[in-house]
């Protein structure tokens, strides 16, 4: 009888499958109980003509597929510091843009779970992160779009799950910098309260649009895209007052023509810093004072803007006022926020999953 219950057990296993979604501005993050592990630009574009679509034999493009051929779509970024930036009302009469927008949505949505290989037939569970401070609208937004598509869906802060997935669960601070938002959750043994979370609009994206203007008034002879400052700010990104020379050629004219770029990249890094620190020393002051040592010694940088050089540095300089402060940076900044969405997906209990109940 022991056996039959263990089999049938085994076998309802079998039959779902968990997944960890970090649903980012610039990419999407998936991680599965199949051990998939896998990412995808969040941008969606479209032929722009005939000659566009007789050239991509696509109606639809997204990722990396559309980037590489942007000179010949129409492109939308779905997401918009985290959450879907479209919000359709009852009474609203779309217009073609909105109706481009759901599609996005859509496309994106289902180009995210088709990366996870799931089998016919098997019930996917998901975790699908948020930033720290989205309200419930967007939350709620963010949950429909997966509706139909997956049985159950929970949204999680994001900075929280790069937290369970590193049993960081008290006296810790995650800083996490995505491109749209940058996040941050203060754990302290219990799931964390709107008062523990803080949520900034000036990130990834934000850096890349202050580079990018900067650029452009120091190379004036050459057009630069936002596309290209994102590649070199990715390459070089760094915050700090060493004597480091950043030098890039642009065409200018058609030939190349070598510039420094130092100062301009430094400025754009270091935009994002005023905002941070002063909310991170807020969360830091509003903390029991009996455990603030312990919380400034258990800081963690997470995000793809936790690569910038020199960023752990910077921070734990500008809070040692407080006292000594220990600052890391995540091992994988892609699959952290994901693989905690997994992690807390696969804990939860059967019964907390059928409370949740289905979306489909």
């Amino acid at each position: 009888m022991a056996l039959n219950a263990a089999a049938s057990a085994q076998g309802r296993e079998g039959d779902i499958l968990y997944v960890g979604i970090d649903m980012g501005t610039s990419q999407c993050s998936v991680v599965t109980s199949n051990d998939v592990r896998a990412t995808v630009a969040s941008v969606v574009g479209w032929p722009k003509d005939l000659i566009s679509y007789r050239f991509l034999k696509k109606q639809v493009v997204i990722g990396q597929e559309c980037l590489r051929n942007r000179m010949a779509v129409d492109m939308i970024w779905p997401l918009e510091h985290g959450v879907f930036r479209y919000r359709p009302t009852a009474d609203e009469e779309p217009s073609s843009r909105s109706v481009r927008e759901t599609q996005a949505v859509e496309h994106l949505v289902t180009c995210v779970l088709g990366l996870t290989e799931c089998r016919d037939g098997q019930e996917i569970r998901a975790v699908i992160g948020a930033p720290a401070r989205s309200t419930v609208e967007d939350r709620q937004i963010l949950r429909d779009a997966f509706r139909g598509k997956v049985a159950s869906a929970i949204v999680a802060s994001e900075p929280f799950m790069v937290a369970y997935g590193l049993d960081m669960f008290n006296n810790a601070l995650i800083i996490d910098i995505g491109a749209g938002s940058l996040d941050m959750c203060r754990m302290h043994g219990t799931i964390p309260s709107d008062d523990d979370q803080r949520t900034l609009l000036k990130a990834g994206s934000y850096i890349d649009s202050r580079f990018h203007m900067l650029l452009q008034e120091k190379v004036k002879d050459s057009p630069i895209t936002i596309e290209m400052a994102r590649r070199i700010k990715e390459e070089y990104a760094f915050v700090s007052s060493q004597k480091e020379v950043i030098y890039v050629d642009f065409q200018v004219q058609g030939k190349p023509k070598t510039y420094d770029v130092t100062e301009e990249l430094r400025e754009a890094c270091e935009s994002i810093l005023p905002e941070m620190i002063s909310s991170a020393r807020e969360l830091i002051v509003t903390y029991d004072p009996e455990f603030q040592n312990e919380l400034r010694q258990n800081i963690l940088l997470a995000g793809g803007g936790s690569q910038i050089r020199g960023l752990a540095e910077e921070v734990r300089s500008n809070l040692s006022e407080f006292g000594p402060c220990r600052v890391a940076t995540v091992e994988d900044p892609v699959y952290a926020g994901a693989a905690g969405a997994l992690k807390l997906a696969m804990d939860m209990p059967e019964v907390e999953w059928r409370q949740v109940g289905k979306i489909a």
